[in-house]
């Protein structure tokens, strides 16, 4: 009897759970469930970032299927002006990825999110990154961005060129001197048409290109308060005037005719006419598989920049960033996370792009890969121990573009190194002044 009271008993009781699942099915839905959303990521990537862009967001949807993703490509130099028109229509985009020089004008305008809060309540391991790249990522103390990656500034050299002069190859604490002794040496008229058509290296013409250089020779752009330019002074004169020597006292490096004769910028050096080049990480994509006109591979490799006064060079970041009180901002954190976390980071540094922020993804075998040139790979991070960002504040856009013209004048119409640098240090203050007031 006991037995049939028992069974009556679980009977009734696997009855009611039944009931009770069916009428959650039937009526709201479970609290497990997840809701639906539509984020909008805004991106400057070309084919290759794009694809590669996509593999990860596929991991990163197959994970959290409630999520949709609607890309936002604008590549070129469109895009910042897009963003802003978006943000004056109220149509920004949840996600963004922002150059780090980009961020202070944005910030200022109250349109980004700032991440403190965020990073604080969920434990991002904001302390496991390069401690030299943290001040990119921030703007009057509060941080503003996470990386996709980053990148310092290294010396790409041809080995061949290098071995055929019987010049040692470049190597920690090479000074000026020895650069321009090198360029020297493998500067060359290689058809006998009695023109110059393989070249040391080449001009900086942007910012970041030339404010190692007057790091090295002791001297800064800006104040640390950035009131105050100091391109003007002695120590940045010389460097710019060294720069210049090299092209037009010393001729190791092209005029712009000459370089656009022979494809310019790092094609000259992809294709074996130039035997060194300044420039970041992203470079190793395009020199990978060079090969000189007649099919032969290049050998080449990475070492650190020349120094003078002191060892220096420039680190660059590009950055994720946040619509501020967007409409979607939990969902965006999340995806924000995912691609500036461990997993994106070893994804980004297997392309061969960037940097890894995190130091052990650094130092592991997704970006230590020795299957893939160069082989000295960890000269990328040997030289981020003196690798830091240029002073930006809420007037960087327009200040670049002021150096990057006046810079271009020195090189492309000869202008006087002294006194363009003083005309130049000059208008950038009036903008300064307007700015602090």
């Amino acid at each position: 009897m006991r037995r049939s009271v028992t069974i009556a008993r679980l009977v009734a009781a696997a009855t009611a759970f039944s009931c009770a699942v069916l009428l959650v099915g039937c009526g709201k839905p479970a609290k497990t469930q997840a809701h639906k959303v539509t984020l909008t990521l805004a991106c400057w990537e070309g084919p290759e970032g794009l694809s590669s862009l996509m593999k990860l967001l596929d991991r990163y949807k197959k994970m959290h299927p409630n999520v949709h993703i609607e890309i936002q490509q604008v590549p070129g130099s469109q895009y910042y002006q897009r963003l802003k028109i978006q943000f004056a229509a109220g149509v920004a985009p949840d996600i963004m990825q922002m150059a780090y020089d980009q961020l202070p004008s944005f910030a200022e305008r109250n349109t980004l999110e700032p991440l403190d809060r965020l990073i604080k309540r969920d434990r991002f391991p904001i302390n496991e990154m390069f401690p030299q790249l943290l001040p990119a990522l921030k703007y009057k103390g509060k941080f503003y961005g996470l990386p996709r990656g980053w990148t310092t500034f290294v010396l790409y050299y041809n080995k061949d060129m290098f071995r055929e002069a019987g010049v040692p190859f470049p190597r920690e604490g090479w000074t000026w001197d020895d650069f321009l002794y090198a360029c020297k040496k493998v500067t060359k008229d290689v058809n006998g048409d009695g023109r110059i058509d393989q070249f040391g290296c080449d001009a900086p013409t942007q910012a970041d290109g030339i404010a190692f250089w007057i790091w090295q020779n002791g001297g800064r752009m800006f104040t640390p308060d950035m009131k105050k330019c100091l391109l003007d002074s002695p120590e940045a004169i010389e460097a710019v005037q060294f720069l210049a020597d090299c092209q037009y006292k010393y001729n190791v490096f092209p005029t712009p005719e000459q370089a656009q004769d022979l494809g310019g910028g790092s094609e000259m050096f992809r294709n074996g006419r130039q035997a060194m080049f300044i420039q970041g990480r992203w470079a190793c994509l395009v020199f990978r598989g060079a090969t000189y006109p007649d099919g032969r591979k290049i050998d080449w490799d990475v070492a650190p920049p020349p120094m003078k006064k002191q060892k220096a060079t420039v680190l660059f970041a590009n950055c994720y960033v946040l619509r501020r009180n967007g409409p979607n901002l939990e969902e965006a954190w999340k995806l924000m996370k995912w691609l500036t976390g461990y997993e994106g980071q070893k994804h980004q540094a297997r392309t061969g792009r960037d940097m890894p922020s995190f130091v052990r993804v650094a130092n592991s075998p997704d970006f230590l890969d020795p299957a893939n040139p160069p082989e000295h790979d960890r000269v990328f991070l040997d030289v981020a121990k003196y690798a830091r960002p240029l002073e930006v504040d809420a007037n960087t856009g327009t200040v670049n573009e002021l150096i990057t013209n006046e810079i271009m004048q020195i090189f492309t119409a000869h202008k006087d190194v002294r006194r363009a640098m003083r005309s130049l240090a000059s208008t950038i203050n009036r903008i300064q002044q307007r700015g602090a007031k």
